[in-house]
């Protein structure tokens, strides 16, 4: 069982793709966090591919945790969404200050401070333009739809996919379907109606993924299904089939497809279609589908990302201090951080010349994996560490430069970002 709540740390990404059912990912994307597999894995990741081919809008959402500092750990999931952005994304971020005070007792004034000052002032200086980013607590449509999609699950679910006991709060139990509001309401009609949308997650956020996915499958009418290389319909419910068959076909029909219907059956039987043709389809009888059903959702895509090692080896976790490089921390204290590090060196530096060194297993090399955008730099300090020429203590010297530079940088911006806030943060109503 993955625990989204677990400070543990995973390693074989392969195994955990094949028991989930993580699917590979593509070279679409022109972006070294795709390049380098640090994206190791995705889920119907096609939708958003096939709304940038056909120039469709899409939504890229993501939420944070203000129960503690940003540190670089977080910051692979913004970079994401960063880059979403910057290919035409409306980006959705959920403060979710609710889950928090579920899981870490932290209060809705405190977690609004974290938020603020840990987390949305480094976005903005790290480049995120300006989005839609809310309070879970604030939102209306969150609370909202969090009730409707309430009502599409129960208990045996929730132990079965997160290990809920008796014991379990029930605001607990309910965190993981405000998070698939969070993720679902972006495509409410006052948002311009159900598109692909991407949510980059860790490994551990999988099982909300999942969830969501279902939900959102839960709610529909239109039911499009893969059977024998052709995409048949089928009609969930128990209203009188016929509007919702005829208006289909109608559509079908102008998009040149040949249609075969059964009232009885409540399906459809596209002739002329196969494989490739199950995401426009979809997407057409999604469009179609809202003005019927004012709960209509794509399921939305995931990446899924490695989880940066912590300098001490395993997980970064606030409960390890010298584990993690907040944003917050000085210039001399990251420094300070990465001399003390594990490394993937030899012992002695006899050792390192001779056989070199496993930046593979390095958190320090991790640092210019996941920061560093140049992959001619980074390769090199790969290839140097590997053959021997890249000694640890430069390394982590080298190293420490660059991310107190960064650190620097977004200090230096902090004023001006906090100065933009509030062409960030929105009130909305349901």
């Amino acid at each position: 069982m993955i625990n989204p709540w677990s400070s543990k740390q995973y390693f074989d990404y392969n195994k955990l793709k094949k028991d989930f059912g993580i699917e590979d990912l593509d070279n679409y994307f022109n972006n070294y966090l795709f390049q380098r597999h640090l994206i190791f894995g995705q889920r119907s990741l096609d939708y958003i591919e096939y709304a940038l081919d056909n120039k469709m809008k899409f939504n890229a959402v993501t939420g944070l945790m203000p129960s503690g500092h940003m540190h670089l750990g977080n910051k692979i999931t913004i970079d994401q969404i960063i880059y979403f952005q910057s290919l035409g994304a409306d980006v959705f971020i959920s403060v979710a200050d609710l889950e928090s005070y579920a899981t870490r007792n932290i209060s809705l004034e405190k977690a609004r401070e974290i938020a603020i000052n840990e987390y949305i002032v480094n976005y903005i200086s790290m480049g995120l333009k300006p989005c839609n980013i809310y309070f879970q607590s604030n939102d209306p449509d969150t609370q909202s739809l969090s009730f409707i999609l309430s009502n599409e699950t129960n208990m045996s679910e929730l132990k079965a996919i997160y290990g809920f006991d008796d014991s379990s709060s029930i605001l607990h139990i309910n965190s993981p379907i405000v998070q698939a509001s969070d993720v679902l309401h972006s495509q409410l009609k006052k948002f311009g109606g159900p598109v692909p949308t991407v949510v980059p997650v860790g490994v551990d956020q999988d099982p909300h993924i999942r969830l969501m996915r279902d939900l959102a499958q839960r709610l529909r009418i239109y039911n499009v299904k893969i059977e024998n290389n052709k995409i048949s319909v089928y009609i969930k419910g128990r209203d009188d089939p016929h509007e919702y068959i005829d208006s289909a076909i109608g559509l079908l029909e102008k998009n040149n497809y040949e249609t075969e219907k059964n009232y009885e059956y409540r399906s459809i039987n596209i002739k002329n279609s196969n494989i490739n043709d199950k995401i426009k389809i979809d997407l057409l009888l999604g469009n179609l589908e809202k003005d019927y059903n004012n709960f209509t959702f794509i399921g939305p895509s995931a990446t899924f990302q490695r989880l940066e090692t912590g300098l001490k080896g395993g997980k970064m976790s606030s409960s390890v201090p010298d584990s993690l490089i907040a944003l917050s921390d000085s210039e001399e204290n990251a420094t300070r951080k990465i001399k003390n590090a594990v490394t993937g060196g030899r012992k002695t530096v006899e050792e390192q010349k001779q056989y070199g060194g496993n930046p593979d297993i390095c958190p320090v090399f991790e640092l210019y994996n996941y920061h560093v955008k140049e992959n001619e730099y980074v390769q090199r300090v790969y290839d140097e560490c590997r053959g021997g020429a890249r000694m640890c203590g430069a390394c982590k010297k080298e190293a420490a430069e660059l991310i107190s530079t960064f650190l620097k940088n977004l200090k230096d911006k902090s004023d001006e970002s906090l100065s933009k806030i509030d062409d960030y943060l929105i009130n909305k109503s349901f």
